[in-house]
């Protein structure tokens, strides 16, 4: 049974490792020019330049409760 547990912690634990070493080298520039459209459909009164900056804070905000009062707030 303490292999079994043991075995099954270390699959569990290298999974994870992988899933954020593939989102850590995910290509940013993609990212951006696939939420472009949906960002421009969703503020389409902010400029190009206004949508990359709030892509950009929202992309570098480790706290989730941060990212959604700037975007409340933002009066952008």
């Amino acid at each position: 049974m303490k292999k079994f547990i043991s075995s099954l912690l270390v699959l569990v634990s290298a999974f994870v490792l992988a899933t954020a070493v593939f989102a850590a080298n995910k290509n940013d520039n993609n990212d951006w020019k696939e939420m472009l459209p949906m960002m421009k459909q969703m503020h389409p009164n902010f400029s190009e330049e206004q949508l990359q900056k709030m892509y950009e804070q929202c992309r570098n905000t480790k706290n989730m409760d941060q990212m959604m009062e700037h975007m409340m707030n933002n009066d952008e």
